[in-house]
């Protein structure tokens, strides 16, 4: 008679279905006491009416189950071990056909259950989000072999002999099927890994499941998913030592006083405020404050790019020091893995497992994560295991900072991630310094239906009832007259260039801020040209990602808080990359045209540190704004940013000699985005700029999952439209932000390229590398910058190398060197791509090798 431990659930070694389903049901009961937070355990026992023991027995039973699908004719025979036994048994298998077992188990626990309890053959029917296939329906040996099977687990699990199973009311569906499959997910790969590899022998052995246990704790433990216990202290100087009362901003007290005399727990908080207010501290504190409001373990900070996360992970490290916490704070965006080393995992989703148990990937189920906002975007979105997201998110606060600089489609995304955070009661804090009335408003709008009043600077909570707490911030840290002019030279390197060698002529650090790389790169030859004689830095985004990190941290050395190392002479010519929380301080600025929300941003980073000593030409902070010589000739800036904003920011700005911050700030943003303030003959800009607003709007319903009282979306639609999650950074930027495609290329040396040549695979016109070392991998990315496609020109993919798994988006190409020793490549359409480690990635033509262009 056929036995269900003779029945495989992995190979290479050997698990049987019995094994693997009691490890898994064990290991998901672990994580429910030790990974779930406090609040996420007391929601799903208040929805599920259950007792913290009924809900730990419900979750083990549950998740044991998910592989009961492998119980059958077709999937036992695909291995050919199986196969010679069933056919021992006279049990016909001929030619396996393809199943989904997880479909299998969706009918056979609809068989079992007499198609009750809909809501958990759900769950376990999407654990592989986004394979295609059928089920099969199984009967005689095979339907009595799954009903032992389930018998076992009910006996273990639930401790009792009938099946009786709590189900959420309709509201709660979403939000409880979303943790549950989660956590089914999660321990079905923790089971599959390395930690588990020998289970067949110590269960046979007798060590049970107390081994299985003891096995996931230290897993749970050592992986970072079990949450610490945190006291940062109930005020403001505790949680931020370094700050003394005497010494806090207005800012800052106001946010501790809010949560003293709030009657409620606070479901969202918008902090608005101008640069150099305290913003961070307060958002950290207040983050910190409602996590213990809504029983959560940490947070996770979301900033807008890759460049202002690296920067704001070293401040929360030293906030964990300070407290004497462990450094247990993760770096999440597409390149941070290039330090992480993740564990083995037998599956066939071996490369999502080993992707999400790497420790940074598993950061947003860590307790305390810094990273990108597409990170936490992605849980709002239709991807494959982005329900790990929303159940490590679920743990934490979230903040969100920059909300400004977020377009109309990703912020679209950010309302939906909104809506799962107030139903899976995740508290957010929003951060922003310039914010439009109408985007105020739509984000609110999840958590209330009353009106946003109008303050500025100002805290906007909403409790948990929906009621709106107010509180105006009434002094500023810095109350400023920020000095403002135009300089009709905007294109024009060498204007440019002897505007900014004129500023700094007594001395002085002044930032040249432009709307593109290539006009970053213009205007720093020019001044390179004209013989500068101080220090001069050229920061973009198209430096291969070794020479990024590099400049990045030499311009947060000479124009950071540490002074000691700042230049007598300098000048930064930048892109927008230095716009967004990067924490730097110039005397002067000249800035390309840009909304005049982005113009106050910039203006953020002059005279940014107190206690400096400046040249007298540049005592005053001023902002020079390089505008058009010709009315409406934008160039290149009107395809980065909407003309009809360009032209009332520079009409705003005409009108002005100076801008008192923070008082100007908000009249100047709403007049700036009103289309009421324009010109009769710019109405048809508007139009077309709203009328675009409205179509990237409606993509992102595309791509998003439901709204949680429709139900978690992977579990209940079509598996086909859910995408790809390895975190290609190509791919993660065409989830979460519209823009041209992208991907990363590398330029190698003649016996490097011919290397990985000669180890990848041709298929069709294509060389494939999929094999590389973790060393290798990660070598190249840093050798690898982030490129438009488009400006590659017409280049045949057969001329580059593909990669694969940790190289998924990147393309090698052989390299040529010029006489400067800087790599290039010229391909047969005439193109040419060049990586220079002064000026970064640079494109065009040239007529002979190792010319200048």
């Amino acid at each position: 008679m056929l036995a269900l431990s003779q029945l495989w659930a992995k190979t290479g070694p050997f698990q049987s279905v019995l094994t693997h389903g009691l490890i898994t049901g064990a290991v998901a009961q672990e994580l429910v006491r030790f990974a779930l937070s406090k609040g996420v355990r007391l929601e799903l026992e208040r929805v599920l009416a259950c007792s913290p023991e009924e809900f730990l027995r419900l979750t083990g039973y549950i998740a044991s189950l998910h592989d009961i699908g492998k119980i059958g004719l077709s999937f036992q025979s695909q291995n050919p071990e199986t196969k010679e036994l069933l056919e021992s048994l006279s049990l016909n298998c001929g030619i396996p056909s393809p199943v989904r077992h997880e479909k299998t188990t969706y009918t056979a626990l609809r068989r079992i259950w007499n198609r009750k309890w809909p809501f958990y053959a759900d769950i376990l029917a999407a654990h592989h989000q986004g394979r295609s296939g059928r089920g099969e329906r199984g009967g005689g040996v095979w339907a009595k072999l799954q009903d032992d099977f389930e018998r076992v687990m009910r006996r273990e699990f639930l401790k009792r002999d009938e099946i009786e199973l709590p189900l959420p009311g309709n509201e709660d569906e979403g939000a409880a099927g979303a943790l549950l499959l989660g956590i089914v997910i999660l321990a079905d790969w923790i089971a599959s890994g390395e930690a588990f590899a020998d289970a067949e022998e110590w269960m046979a052995g007798g060590a049970g499941l107390g081994e299985a246990r003891r096995r996931a704790r230290d897993f749970i433990g050592h992986s970072g998913l079990q949450a610490g216990i945190c006291d940062f202290g109930e005020g403001f100087t505790e949680v931020w030592p370094e700050i003394p009362r005497e010494g806090m901003r207005e800012l800052q007290r106001g946010t501790e006083a809010l949560f003293e005399e709030a009657d409620e727990r606070i479901s969202v908080l918008l902090i608005e405020a101008p640069m150099g207010e305290g913003k961070t501290e307060a958002g950290i504190y207040a983050a910190l404050k409602m996590a213990r409001q809504w029983g959560k373990d940490g947070f996770y900070v979301a900033l807008p790019t890759a460049a202002t996360s690296n920067q704001m992970v070293e401040r929360v490290r030293i906030l964990m020091e300070r407290h004497s916490l462990p450094e247990t704070v993760r770096l999440l965006h597409s390149m941070a893995w290039l330090t992480d080393r993740a564990p083995a995992v037998n599956s066939e989703e071996a490369d999502y497992a080993s992707a999400w148990l790497q420790p940074t990937r598993r950061g947003l189920l860590s307790q305390f994560a810094v990273g990108t906002v597409d990170q936490a975007m992605m849980a709002a979105l239709m991807v494959k295991y982005g329900v790990l997201r929303l159940l490590g998110l679920s743990c934490k606060a979230l903040i969100i900072d920059e909300l400004h600089s977020y377009d109309v489609y990703m912020s679209e995304i950010i309302m939906r991630l909104l809506e799962w955070c107030r139903a899976l009661e995740i508290p957010v804090v929003l951060l922003s310094a310039t914010l439009p009335p109408d985007k105020k408003g739509q984000m609110l709008s999840v958590y209330t239906r009353e009106n946003s009043p109008h303050a500025y600077p100002a805290l906007t909570a909403v409790t948990e009832s929906g009621r709106v707490l107010l509180r105006e911030i009434r002094s500023s840290a810095k109350s400023w007259t920020l000095k403002i002019d135009t300089a009709p030279v905007l294109h024009s390197s060498a204007s440019v260039a002897a505007l900014a060698m004129d500023a700094v002529n007594d001395g002085g650090c002044v930032c040249v801020l432009v709307n593109t790389v290539s006009e970053s790169q213009s205007v720093y030859k020019a001044i390179k040209t004209a013989g500068f004689d101080g220090g001069l830095l050229l920061f973009h985004a198209r430096f291969p990602a070794k020479r990024r990190d590099a400049i990045e941290r030499e311009c947060i050395r000479l124009f950071g808080k540490d002074r000691s190392c700042r230049p007598r002479k300098a000048i930064l010519v930048a892109t927008q990359v230095v716009e967004q929380s990067l924490d730097l301080d110039f005397d002067a600025m000249l800035s390309s045209i840009a909304p005049i929300d982005l113009l106050l941003q910039r203006a953020g980073r002059i005279h940014r540190h107190d206690g400096c000593i400046r040249p007298a030409k540049l005592s005053e902070p001023r902002l020079t704004v390089l505008v058009p010589a010709e009315k409406g000739n934008y160039g290149l800036d009107e395809y980065v940013y909407p003309v009809c904003l360009l032209n009332s920011s520079l009409r705003l700005i005409s009108s002005l000699s100076s801008i008192a911050i923070p008082e100007d700030m908000p009249a100047l943003v709403e007049k700036g985005y009103d289309p009421a303030e324009a010109d009769p003959a710019e109405l048809e800009q508007w139009a077309e700029h709203l009328m675009d607003g409205e179509v990237k709007a409606s993509m992102a319903p595309m791509c998003e999952i439901a709204p949680p009282e429709q139900g978690y979306s992977p579990i209940i639609s079509n598996y086909e439209v859910i995408f790809d999650d390895l975190e290609s950074s190509s791919f993660l930027s065409a989830k979460t932000r519209l823009g041209e495609p992208s991907l990363r290329i590398a330029l190698l040396e003649k016996p490097e390229f011919d290397k990985y040549a000669a180890r990848a695979v041709r298929r069709d016109e294509t060389l494939i590398l999929r094999e590389v070392s973790r060393r290798e991998a990660r070598e190249l990315m840093l050798e690898s910058a982030s490129v438009r496609l488009k400006l590659l020109g017409n280049t045949p993919i057969g001329e580059a190398i593909e990669g694969r798994g940790l190289l998924s988006g990147v393309r090698l190409y052989l390299a040529r060197e010029d006489k400067l020793r800087r790599r290039y490549r010229k391909f047969s359409d005439g193109s040419l791509v060049k990586f220079d480690s002064e000026l970064g990635v640079i494109f065009g033509e040239e007529e002979d090798d190792g010319a200048e262009f």
